[in-house]
């Protein structure tokens, strides 16, 4: 029997599709949070909701009081946290909420970036496509899609790259270019307040992008116009030249005001070994959902294979494209160099600074999904054909990911810990990292913690100066000592007045009667 097809009618279901997909996604993400919130969250998560916290109270969108990890938060999810704190104490209210404000600011974006690639089509483009990136396909995507982590670096990447491919079009006015170099500026300056991550992950991609431009276009004109600058490459270079001088305000003012650590310790190795190249090539497969060691027959191995199947077809793609490149129209090149560019810049840093973390490459690797908007230039049925089949493969991933989240239980050990608290009249307390801030989340905010760490050579304890607030009030009465013991056993030796109240298979819990006579143990450690 013959089947009458209607193009039409499948865009339309296509488009449906996707709407129904993109309102059910951004729902189970909110209710994945909050069915398995204990073991969903950790302390890095946690210090997040605690500085946005200390900032409504203090009723400032960046504090001299906290001490930060590696960068300084200012254009970050801690401008949407904290105002939610003004309006509610409770931490997983905040928590569900700025995920869902955060994801909508971030769709938004990825919309404002198709509008820019083409606007008549962005609208069908985006709900057939949207959904996609709120999948969490690995781990490191939760970073993205349900923790939020990476929403504000990603965002400025998808607005950055919206405001060069309207700068690119020829039917846009002088005027309406400098609204937008200017706007492209200011975005640039205060992204890279916080540090180098804009740098490396916009705007030095987008200045190799339109190199590679000009490259092609000298190609085709035989060199003879070497001052003939694509359109939009002046833009880049102010943009860029705004963005260093972010960071340089960074590193001369904002790090002698505020705390965090400014030293990566990223350096090139003394030799390349293969050991580099292993290392970015397993962080790829990670970011696709490649999960280690799993039984060929069975869900796990079969998204195993999945996450290498998707890995070689973005490569393909991404060489296909890089070859092909020179013959495309100088207005169509921007997207797929930006894209190939970001990608490439990204991997060698990584490989030449020998230190990689699977939700770094997460990051450079979401531009990737701007390219499914090049599948309009497909034959109808073949591009249908390749969207059934991306869904499908990031739908069994994310499948896999969402069991992962229901079935953890990283926190379990801590479970006794926190019923203890619960059952108390503490409001204070000492730990260490990894129990910190993450109780003082899980409790809602009864429980402040202070951070500890062991120092092995005097067998005592002693400040972590770590997302934690630099200045703290003294309290009067008993106060937990929450110690992990994979961190801390044979490093510390037990003071005669710490009465010891829990003994888990993970951690001690001691009871401290004195918190000045403590501080002062803790800050007497001799280096």
């Amino acid at each position: 029997m013959k089947l009458n097809w209607s193009k039409e009618k499948t865009e339309k279901c296509f488009i449906l599709f996707g709407k129904v997909m993109l309102v059910a996604i951004i729902l189970l993400n909110a209710w994945m949070t909050h069915k398995y919130y204990f073991n969903f969250i950790n302390s890095d998560d946690a210090s997040e909701l605690v500085y946005a916290r200390l900032l409504a109270r203090e009723g400032k969108i960046i504090s001299s009081t906290w001490k930060g990890s590696t960068e300084i938060e200012i254009l970050n999810n801690q401008l949407v946290y904290s105002l939610l704190f003004h309006f509610t104490s409770n931490f997983q209210v905040v928590r569900i909420v700025g995920q869902m404000i955060l994801s909508g600011i971030f769709l938004g974006c990825y919309y404002f970036c198709l509008r820019g690639i083409d606007s008549e089509k962005a609208s069908a483009r985006f709900w057939k496509s949207a959904f996609l990136l709120l999948i969490p396909v690995s781990r490191a995507w939760l970073f993205l899609a349900m923790k939020a982590y990476y929403i504000p670096a990603v965002s400025v990447c998808f607005v950055t790259l919206g405001l060069a491919l309207r700068i690119c079009k020829k039917e846009k006015s002088v005027k309406s270019k400098g609204m937008l170099v200017i706007a492209g500026s200011v975005l640039a300056f205060v992204s890279s307040l916080e540090g180098l991550r804009h740098l490396e992950l916009t705007y030095a991609p987008l200045l190799v992008a339109f190199f590679w431009i000009w490259w092609n276009q000298q190609e085709r004109k035989k060199w003879n116009h070497l001052l003939d600058i694509p359109m939009g490459a002046l833009s880049a270079l102010i943009w860029s030249v705004a963005a260093f001088g972010g960071y340089l305000v960074n590193i001369l003012i904002l790090s002698k005001t505020y705390i965090y650590d400014t030293d990566r310790a990223m350096k090139f190795p003394e030799v390349f070994t293969a050991e580099n190249f292993q290392n970015i090539f397993n962080a790829i497969l990670t970011v696709t959902g490649y999960a280690g060691e799993k039984d060929l027959v069975s869900l796990g191995g079969i998204c195993n294979a999945l996450s290498i199947v998707l890995v070689g077809t973005i490569i393909y793609v991404l060489i296909r494209l890089a070859v092909k490149m020179k013959n495309l129209e100088q207005e169509e090149q921007l997207l797929p160099a930006f894209v190939i560019a970001i990608f490439s810049v990204s991997l060698f840093l990584f490989i030449a600074i020998d230190m990689v973390e699977a939700r770094w490459i997460m990051c450079s690797t979401v531009p990737v999904f701007l390219l499914l908007a090049l599948l309009d230039k497909f034959p109808i049925k073949k591009q249908y054909i390749c969207l059934t089949c991306i869904y499908i493969v990031i739908g069994m991933l994310g499948m896999r990911e969402y069991h992962t989240i229901a079935s953890s239980t990283t926190n379990e050990g801590l479970r006794s810990v926190y019923d203890l608290l619960m059952d108390s009249d503490y409001t204070f307390g000492y730990s260490t990292f990894k129990s910190g801030n993450l109780m003082t989340e899980l409790t809602n905010g009864k429980m402040d913690m202070r951070i500890v760490q062991a120092y092995g050579p005097n067998h005592k304890l002693k400040n972590r100066n770590w997302l934690t607030p630099a200045t703290f009030e003294y309290h009067e009465g008993e106060f937990p000592l929450i110690l992990e013991k994979e961190r801390t056993e044979g490093l510390f030796d037990p003071q005669e007045d710490w009465k010891l109240i829990l003994d888990t298979e993970e951690y001690w819990v001691y009871e401290i009667s004195d918190q000045k006579v403590f501080q002062k143990y803790l800050d007497k450690v001799e280096l």
